[in-house]
């Protein structure tokens, strides 16, 4: 894994070798072992190595072909390289290393870029400069594993796998992007193409952006697709499943550094190590993370995995002055991110960097085979409307509902029944505004009337309207429509998985230069689980069925068939703790927060007095808020270093 950027000026031919240094080397985190650097004409590439795949200084970037005629800055791994290099080889090509990288320069002259990245599979970002067009290509995987910003600005275009590089570069004059905030206080993250900035943009995942002298394009080269869907028995089913899981995992193993696993105990990463357990001559070695309230903790059965393989096991605790790396973590992102699983990320990250350099993980399993609430809800609420009468399903049913969590809370059947009927009385579109840190209601609420205006009428829903008018469902009726546990799923691909989830992996594990793989995103193992029929992925109704029933093979039932567990910390308890409650108030509601007009500032400190004393939960909305101004006190005020301590 490794960090990339560049500058293209196309009206100038000289490159500013003193700015494109300082944007590579913000990245030394993510490539310690290496630095190149590639100026020519109107073109400059930057490159931070961590060295995985063919070590030696043959793997140098930025990396040419023969000529000088293509260049390439490379972050990512190509899973297929040696067939494609075979092949190469096959057609007269020449090569002077044994890396990926490679593959990829020989592979665009003999294929062009849509043909290249049609053929490859992996995670990567790159940026291709092609001397003869003038052409430079910045490209990104199918799921956006890893990450691509650029910018363009007065005739140049500036990218890097870090925002903080172009941050840097502009001379931290940038213009922020109201819009982004409002989506990232709706979803703790910043979807899309946006970024926090204005005048930044993220290269879509399976997209790829070709710059010119006159002017720039975007091209999509994949989609998932949920149709024609596979006629296949249980059986069959759970057998190409174990046989495509298993060519995953043997994929992800191949290093030329040592290797291991996150294991939290979940059904995800369990059948990872187990699979690897399988294939693997010696003890994998496997790392956990827990905390000490025991109903954040997954330890033990993290520890039936580690004890059925003989894993050579690692465990850490995360405690509550664990918070204290949050200015690092900050700085880290670049932009507001508040998933607070952030911080047990980073911590079972650095201690897996103690002992390896890549490890495999089990991101990804929950998007393809339904291991989410929302998943099921979509899935029984479908039922719900085809076998419940009207006059029930939106009278009676909602109105028992509402009694029943007004007596005893959204816990158990009255909480299941509420879900039912929330997600059954309507059309799936109808259901897209549900959920969120901030909802409508709560939104309305929180903002300052000025900052609701400025917003201009910006509704974060929007863009899982546009996901779901932008897919490309099959018009065949034969091949059969995608049902809304699909529409779901293919939402959360595209949203929630490149923007939160593994933009959290790829930050903490860059944070202590290691590399993280994920089997289940696989773009072919998650194609042929889209054309899963919803009842095969739940199958027997349970979140996760098909997986859970292969897991059972592999895993000790009782850590299988168990209640899902985030992997995250009590946040929540933790704020009432008497210094960070301390922290709360004196970051949240102090005189340069207040100054920027986002919130009502009464509301706020309601929100915060209400979870100290246990009257509601509020712990996702105040972390989020907490993030967002620590953030503002980095990048805008530059009052606040990394190295500083909160508490």
């Amino acid at each position: 894994m490794c960090g990339i950027c560049g500058i293209y000026d196309r009206d100038h031919p000289e490159i500013n070798e003193d700015i494109l240094l300082r944007m590579r080397d913000v990245m030394i985190p993510r490539g310690p072992d290496d630095a190149g650097l590639h100026t020519s004409p109107h073109i400059g590439l930057g490159h931070r190595r961590l060295s995985i795949l063919d070590i030696s200084s043959a793997g140098h970037q930025p990396m040419a072909n023969e000529d000088g005629a293509v260049w390439i800055t490379f972050n990512g791994e190509i899973y297929n390289f040696r067939a494609l290099r075979g092949a190469l080889i096959g057609k007269g090509h020449i090569f002077r290393s044994f890396t990926d990288t490679e593959v990829l320069v020989h592979g665009y002259e003999e294929w062009g870029m849509e043909g290249l990245l049609r053929k490859i599979n992996g995670m990567y970002a790159f940026a291709l400069w092609d001397r003869a067009a003038e052409e430079l290509i910045l490209a990104r995987d199918r799921l956006g594993v890893k990450p691509l910003f650029y910018m363009e600005r007065e005739g140049k275009v500036y990218f890097s796998s870090d925002i903080k590089s172009i941050y840097l570069a502009s001379e931290k004059d940038l213009t922020l992007d109201l819009c982004a905030m409002d989506d990232f206080l709706y979803s703790c993250c910043i979807p899309q193409q946006r970024s926090i900035f204005r005048e930044v943009r993220k290269v879509q995942p399976a997209h790829f952006v070709s710059f010119r002298r006159r002017g720039s394009s975007a091209r999509r080269y994949w989609d998932l697709r949920f149709t024609p869907k596979l006629k296949m028995d249980g059986n069959e089913c759970l057998r190409e499943l174990e046989n495509r899981l298993f060519s995953a995992v043997r994929a992800r193993m191949i290093s030329d550094v040592p290797i291991g696993a996150f294991l939290s105990g979940g059904v995800d990463s369990s059948l990872v190590v187990a699979l690897m357990a399988v294939m693997s001559g010696s003890p994998v070695k496997t790392f956990s993370m827990g905390v000490r309230e025991e109903s954040y903790n997954e330890l033990k059965y993290a520890r039936m995995v580690a004890d059925r393989y003989s894993t050579d096991h690692h465990e850490f605790i995360v405690e509550p002055d664990a918070l204290g790396v949050l200015p690092g973590i900050i700085w880290a992102y670049g932009e507001p991110f508040a998933d607070a699983s952030q911080i047990p990320s980073y911590y079972i990250s650095r201690l897996t960097r103690e002992h390896v350099t890549v490890a495999l993980t089990g991101d990804g399993g929950d998007e393809s085979f339904c291991g989410y609430g929302n998943s099921a809800a979509y899935y029984y609420a479908g039922r719900y409307r085809k076998y419940v009468p009207g006059f029930l399903r939106n009278g009676l049913l909602p109105s028992v509902a509402g009694i029943l969590v007004s007596a005893a809370g959204r816990r158990g059947a009255a909480g299941k029944l509420k879900t039912l009927t929330e997600y059954g009385r309507g059309s799936f579109r109808d259901t897209l505004g549900m959920g969120g840190i901030f909802g409508a209601g709560l939104r309305d609420g929180i903002y300052d009337a000025g900052f609701r205006q400025r917003l201009n009428g910006h509704n974060p829903v929007d863009i899982f309207e546009e996901c779901i008018a932008d897919a490309d469902w099959s018009e065949d009726q034969s091949a059969g429509r995608p049902d809304e546990v699909d529409k779901c799923l293919y939402i959360g691909i595209k949203t929630a998985l490149p923007n939160d989830y593994l933009t959290k992996v790829d930050v903490a594990t860059m944070m202590n230069s290691l590399e993280a793989r994920s089997p289940y995103l696989d773009y072919e193992l998650m194609e042929f689980a889209a054309r899963l029929p919803s009842n095969v992925k739940m199958r027997r109704g349970r979140q996760k069925g098909l997986l859970k029933e292969l897991a059972a093979r592999y895993v000790p039932r009782s850590a299988v068939y168990r209640k899902k567990w985030g992997f995250g910390i009590p946040v929540g308890v933790w704020f009432k703790r008497g210094d960070m409650s301390d922290l709360l108030h004196d970051v949240l509601l102090g005189e340069r927060a207040a100054r920027r007009g986002y919130f009502n500032m009464d509301r706020l400190r309601g929100l915060i007095t209400e979870h100290l004393a246990g009257k509601a939960d509020h712990a996702c909305r105040l972390w989020a808020m907490l993030c967002l101004e620590l953030w503002h006190l980095m990048f805008i005020d530059k009052i606040l270093s990394k190295s500083d301590k909160l508490i």
